[in-house]
């Protein structure tokens, strides 16, 4: 395969991860998303890393992918944690809950 082969399925992967950010409303599809667009983003990094004929690529997405792992693991706690003691779990009744917080940060 040819760079520009596996560049294009790497912007697919993004812009379908972008799309499903884009559309819907619940939090774990929009965590999957996210995914999504870094696997996009991951591949792209490889793809240019053997272009080039360099490990870099192959280091870059081993970073990334440590990154993206933890940062699904805190967020997925995060939106258990939201949907278990505030019965909510999608992202616009998480912005409406904002102005129900005192300043202390305990529901009205």
């Amino acid at each position: 395969m040819n760079l520009l082969a596996v560049l294009f399925v790497s912007f697919l992967l993004f812009a379908i991860g972008l799309a499903v950010i884009l559309v819907r409303r619940q939090l774990l599809f929009v965590l999957m998303g996210i995914e999504v667009m870094t696997n996009g983003a991951v591949l792209a990094a490889v793809a240019a890393g053997q272009y080039w004929h360099s490990a870099d690529g192959q280091v870059l997405s081993l970073f990334m992918m440590l990154v993206a792992g933890s940062e699904l693991a805190i967020t997925l706690l995060l939106a258990m944690l939201s949907y278990r003691y505030l019965k909510v779990s999608r992202i616009d009744q998480m912005n409406q809950l904002q102005d129900k917080l005192d300043k202390e940060g305990q529901l009205l």
